[in-house]
């Protein structure tokens, strides 16, 4: 009789044993494959960032040694202006046409201060009164809010109405903190009286109106103890950059945009699109500086990179314990079946197929046991994917956790090492002994 046959009749007289090895080897299986499963999934989110969010290198004005002469403001300080060059349209056309740059957007944080005139800011420490109506808070400057930082990055999430896009003019968005406070919605326009903007263009009385197209959250609980309003991040919004243009566009200063984020197909090849631009006509002899900015995508991809990671060690750890515990339950059974061994090795049977007849035994039901695992490794790896997301600080991701046909060959492949190693572990004593030590023994 050959091993394999022998092999199935054992699996069918010791139904007890068999049930107790499928249930184990089932819960091993739902663990491999979920482990599978969440590493792959944590894969192709990371893929999909990349694709989605690309690289992104900034070009700004240079202020190093180009701030010019002080001049004496009324507070008994000195103000400095930039004499430098600003970014013009034609930089921007020309850095357009550079292949791998798929975007571009101006982000120009603080480029705006406001106070409120027909609404309030939430109250600072100090509260001071600095203009005719108030406290001032900042605001970014942007041609597309949607391409901000911030929303890059899942820190603030756009919750009512749409973005700021280029085409907009005097729109902004507001946090839901201040919305609240102010009970102002999508819609609703709000008037602030612009620092600096006193008597230059039509706007004589320094007032700008202000359409709310969009309300944002994200803010909330990180006010602190704030001593000025714009300290306080619910005070702080966006506004388009054509608004604050027309306002300031008879004051003496820039003709251009002060900062550029240009945006890369793949953060991969980002330096050889940093040294095309950086080659470009347009700059050359321009007080203008150029860097590499991947944080967006590193903000979001570092913790999909180290849940992967985690979930490598984690199978690892899976597979060692695996054995472990196989090991020790076929150790036991193995040493009940020292006379059935002994007799096996008295009629000839060499080693080698004892040793198979064993990892046959396991390998039939670990077949059965892999395949019944799949339903509730479904039930598990969603959940389980989520909540390791959570715990590294992830919540702005989320993950496809699919369990694929595919996953089903590494867990095989893992499953048939695992068993192999157990089954030499624990029948190597006893495979060892000789037929009539075994024998001797038992009688």
């Amino acid at each position: 009789m050959g091993f394999m046959k022998r092999a199935g009749l054992y699996c069918i007289r010791q139904r007890f044993k068999t049930f107790i090895l499928f249930l184990l080897l089932t819960l091993i299986a739902a663990f491999m494959l979920t482990g599978i499963a969440i590493r792959n999934a944590a894969k192709g989110a990371a893929a999909d960032v990349q694709t989605a969010i690309g690289g992104k290198i900034l070009l700004d004005v240079d202020t190093d040694g180009h701030m010019g002469d002080g001049q004496p403001n009324q507070w008994g300080g000195m103000d400095y202006s930039y004499n430098g060059d600003y970014i013009t349209q034609e930089i921007v056309d020309a850095i357009k046409t550079v292949n791998g740059v798929v975007d571009y957007n101006v982000e120009e944080a603080a480029g705006y201060y406001g106070a409120g005139v027909n609404f309030k800011y939430l109250p600072s420490s100090l509260g001071l009164s600095y203009t005719p109506y108030g406290e001032s808070s900042s605001y970014t400057v942007t041609l597309s809010s949607e391409k901000c930082k911030a929303f890059q990055s899942g820190k603030y999430k756009l919750v009512e109405g749409r973005h700021i896009t280029a085409n907009d003019k005097y729109t902004c968005l507001i946090s839901k903190e201040l919305a609240d406070y102010n009970k102002l919605s999508v819609g609703a326009k709000i008037k602030m009286y612009s620092l600096d903007a006193d008597g230059i263009s039509d706007n004589s009385d320094g007032i700008s109106e202000f359409e709310i197209i969009g309300i944002f959250d994200g803010t909330e609980g990180s006010s602190g103890n704030a001593m000025l309003a714009d300290e306080i991040p619910a005070n702080c919004g966006y506004v388009d950059y054509g608004g604050v243009e027309d306002i300031f566009k008879d004051n003496d200063g820039d003709d251009g945009y002060s900062q550029l984020s240009i945006y890369v197909e793949d953060p991969v090849s980002i330096q050889n699109v940093y040294d095309k631009i950086s080659a470009l006509p347009e700059l050359k002899g321009k007080t203008l500086k150029l860097t590499i900015d991947t944080e967006e995508y590193d903000v979001v991809s570092t913790p999909l990179d180290s849940l992967q990671t985690l979930m490598n060690t984690i199978l690892i750890i899976i597979s060692a314990a695996s054995i472990v515990i196989l090991t020790l339950l076929l150790t036991i059974w193995i040493r009940g079946r020292k006379k059935e061994i002994g007799i096996l090795q008295s009629i000839g049977k060499n080693r080698a197929a004892i040793i198979l007849q064993i990892f046959t035994e396991t390998f039939i039901v670990a077949v059965i046991s892999f395949a019944a695992s799949i339903p509730f490794s479904n039930m598990i790896a969603q959940k389980t994917g989520a909540y390791l997301l959570s715990g590294i600080g992830a919540e702005t991701t989320s993950l496809n956790v699919q369990i694929d046909a595919a996953y089903l060959l590494p867990l095989y492949i893992i499953g048939i090492l695992i068993i192999a190693v157990s089954v030499i572990a624990s029948s190597w004593s006893v495979i060892h002994s000789k037929p009539k030590d075994i024998l001797v023994k038992m009688s």
